[in-house]
């Protein structure tokens, strides 16, 4: 399998990342779609076809200059560095197409404006990024990431954006299509409850799909509201600038009987979803080593199975917050659920 730091999976990270990042700049309802259209057959010829595209603020194509290492990480048989680019401001008169290329060395010949859409005085924004990539023996790996890190997007259920991802493969056998959308109640729950009630919301459906599934379990359906939740949060405002740090924190613990039929009854490891400015990312090594030296047992909890996933390092301030937002978050969960947890200091 890809590793989960392919270039691949890079690319399309951050075209989602600043894609999600137009969206919140707008400040109004918002819609993010991720659609990758791929052949049935991996060895067949044609590549896989994948748009990007929002209704947020109009971009700037400085923006995709910061794919340019990344370019050169991907071999140009498996993309040409080629990005064709749609994008529109809500007060401009125009929809404006480029054709960027990053492999190419002169810088003059990198941007090449396409032909221009007028819009005759109606009022939106957005931008679209599609580009190519080699259909090569990876894709099913691929793509079962690409609906992983979706689902996950869908988790925070972030105010005013609805996102939804589709997937489909069409071949002389027919059609095959994976739509991850964005129900409608997700969306007004998004506006009217608070960031953290969003998030347990959000993790709620997804512990009940258990990752790897569109579909809830079967077995689970009905033990929504059994599921044990702790919930902190903390924040730091620099007075001297407008910039402001807000860590939540949100623990899902389900009860499940060890002669469950459900496949999580045999999981072995603690999952951690971490997410930077509303999409989720590989964590931190600073914040995994909180998570690392927090002690679990006092709350009558234990790790399993963890693993540092970016040697990236925050700011003290960074771990000062994740781990006052961590103890209140456990402090929370023990005291609604008093009895439930025997921390090692109870044992005898």
């Amino acid at each position: 399998m890809a590793s989960t730091s392919s270039p691949h999976r890079k690319l399309l990270h951050s075209l989602v990342y600043w894609a999600v990042q137009r969206c919140r700049m707008s400040e109004l309802p918002c819609r993010l779609t991720v659609s990758l259209k791929r052949p049935a057959e991996p060895a067949s010829s044609p590549p896989l076809r994948v748009s990007v595209s929002d209704t947020g603020v109009g971009s700037k194509l400085e923006e995709f200059l910061e794919l340019d290492a990344l370019a050169r990480e991907i071999p140009v048989e498996r993309w040409d560095g080629t990005l064709l680019v749609t994008t529109t401001g809500i007060n401009d008169e125009a929809i404006y197409r480029y054709q960027i290329n990053l492999q190419e060395e002169t810088s003059s010949a990198r941007f090449s404006k396409l032909a221009t859409a007028y819009k005759n005085h109606a009022r939106f924004s957005g931008t679209e990024v599609c580009l190519c990539l080699s259909n090569d023996a990876d894709v099913d790996d691929f793509v079962l990431w690409l609906v992983c890190f979706f689902k996950k997007i869908q988790v925070l259920r972030a105010a005013n954006l609805a996102c939804e991802l589709f997937v489909e493969q069409t071949g002389n056998t027919g059609s095959r299509n994976v739509c991850l959308p964005q129900d409608s109640d997700d969306v007004h729950h998004s506006v009217t409850a608070s960031s953290i009630d969003q998030l347990v919301s959000g993790l709620k459906d997804y512990s009940l799909s258990h990752v790897n599934s569109c579909d809830k379990c079967g077995m689970c359906l009905f033990d929504r509201d059994l599921l044990k939740i702790g919930t902190g949060a903390a924040n730091h405002v620099e007075r001297r600038k407008a910039n402001r740090l807000h860590v939540e924190v949100v623990i899902v613990i389900a009860h499940i009987a060890s002669d469950s039929d459900c496949c999580m009854a045999n999981c072995s490891s603690t999952q951690v979803l971490y997410f930077e400015d509303f999409v989720p990312c590989q964590i931190l090594q600073s914040s995994f080593d909180v998570l690392m030296s927090t002690d679990w047992q006092s709350y009558g909890f234990k790790l399993k199975g963890a693993t540092a996933m970016q040697e990236r390092q925050g700011s003290p301030q960074d771990r000062y917050l994740l781990r006052k937002a961590l103890k209140s978050a456990l402090t929370h969960l023990k005291a609604d659920h008093a009895g439930d947890f025997l921390s090692c200091h109870g044992q005898r």
